[in-house]
């Protein structure tokens, strides 16, 4: 996949030396980002990869505004996301999150989980929210289950309502918190192709994966986090053939 360097691309999202501790009732603290900066350039597939709690997941949620920030900034398209008074409706309409976990109404058929939030946050007519769900559906490979609710659908078949729900936002951005860990082997494929896809269409996408066939295909950049740091960073050449950090070279080591 031809990709653009990240040099030649004006950042959309910039975080700057990002904090956050979470604290537990009994007084514990738990420091999952120790000052983290970085930047994801417009139409950029970045891919967060790295051990469990290694403040991953966190950061991803933290660039649109799911998880507060105790100190530093994040400016996502010129508007400082972290600061009091931020627009955080209109910020997570334009920066779209798909969880592990699917996240859908129980209650709501395929369909009425991509129609409700174009009338609730984009405030579109029921008629026009109805005519870009049944596109978004075709789109991700499900029209024919629109009329079915999340019980009746496979995992697969959630995550890629869960897709498209994201998409009927029209973001900017595309955020993904291991899309496919929840999945079996045999669905990974098809929710991984469907991620490729789109960013053949030019998406700006943020991914957090395990996936690293996936990740070498994909990605215009690679960030290895641990211990809530950014460890390492670089193409995906450059990241798998010659890491310089230890820390990485042990983890790959791991993993592959």
């Amino acid at each position: 996949m031809e990709h653009t360097p990240p040099s030649d691309r004006k950042p959309i999202i910039v975080a700057e030396d990002v904090r956050k501790t979470y604290r537990s009732n009994d007084g514990r603290s738990h420091l999952a980002l120790a000052g983290v900066t970085a930047e994801i350039g417009r139409g950029e597939v970045l891919v967060v990869f790295g051990p469990s709690g290694s403040g991953k997941s966190t950061f991803l949620r933290t660039l649109n505004a799911l998880e507060t920030i105790d100190s530093g900034r994040i400016v996502v398209d010129g508007v400082a996301v972290s600061d009091p008074g931020a627009d955080l409706n209109k910020l997570r309409s334009e920066v779209g999150m798909v969880f592990q976990l699917f996240n859908l109404f129980q209650h709501r058929t395929a369909l009425d989980n991509v129609v409700l939030p174009q009338i609730v946050v984009r405030r579109r007519p029921r008629a026009e929210a109805l005519r870009r769900a049944r596109e978004l559906l075709e789109k991700v490979g499900i029209g024919d289950r629109a009329g079915h609710y999340p019980s009746q659908l496979s995992g697969g078949q959630q995550q890629r309502v869960a897709i498209a729900r994201a998409l009927a936002m029209d973001p900017k951005v595309m955020l993904f918190d291991e899309p496919t860990s929840a999945l079996d082997p045999e669905t990974v494929t098809g929710i991984l192709d469907l991620m490729k896809d789109l960013a053949a269409e030019g998406m700006t996408m943020a991914v957090v994966t395990h996936e690293m066939g996936f990740a070498r295909e994909i990605a215009d950049r690679m960030l290895f986090m641990d211990g809530g740091l950014i460890v390492e960073e670089g193409s995906p050449q450059q990241i798998f053939r010659a890491p310089q950090q230890e820390r990485t070279k042990e983890f790959l080591k791991q993993i592959l």
